[in-house]
């Protein structure tokens, strides 16, 4: 079963970073990628990953009597849908969330090696919004962002363009009930003024 903590090692998180980026690949061209992690190091991490099923075997082929194998994420952890996110249990949920913020990460990361960065001029940003909305009022908001999209979604390549990415994270916020346990946030303030 996958779990958050199988990821919580740097060499691992950087295997999945790797996989997130390309796809697909061998355990010679994750070394490549990696190359400051020893082999024999590469290799049990990649066995910790397959045990514990966040990657896998997509291809194994013998080259001069030996057998190289080609990984990939596992399904659903790579750009789960509703469907497969429902279906996964809490701890598989944080290890979905763990997978999607580390390519966040790892784009970032990137985008700060490809040269002396302006985040200005680049129109980089990363901001973080609380807000009171009913679900109604999320799922216009939805609507109204994905119709703002839609357009720039069409586009191709041209002069001038820049491939970029938006990634969101949208959930209800928590806060902490009597004895420490959290409980999430279910009606505005006045509630509590009524008691």
């Amino acid at each position: 079963m996958a779990t958050s903590s199988a990821l919580l090692h740097p060499v691992r998180l950087r295997i999945v970073q790797a996989l997130l980026g390309e796809g697909e690949l061998t355990t010679h061209q994750l070394h490549e990628r990696l190359s400051d992690v020893p082999i024999a190091t590469l290799y049990r991490h990649v066995g910790h990953l397959v045990k514990h099923e966040l990657i896998e075997v997509a291809d194994e082929q013998q080259i001069r009597g030996a057998s190289e194998k080609t990984y990939r994420l596992a399904p659903g952890f790579a750009n789960p849908s509703a469907e497969e996110l429902n279906s996964l249990s809490n701890e598989e949920l944080l290890t979905a969330f763990m997978v999607f913020t580390s390519g966040l990460i790892r784009d970032f990361g990137d985008y700060l090696q490809a040269g002396d960065p302006d985040l200005y001029a680049d129109r980089v940003s990363f901001a973080q919004a609380s807000f009171w909305a009913s679900d109604e009022e999320v799922d216009e908001f939805g609507r109204a962002l994905m119709a703002a999209l839609e357009g720039l979604l069409t586009n191709d390549a041209a002069p001038g363009r820049r491939r970029r990415t938006l990634s969101t994270v949208l959930m209800p916020r928590v806060e902490a009930g009597p004895g420490g346990t959290a409980r999430r946030e279910a009606t505005q303030k006045g509630s509590e003024a009524e008691g």
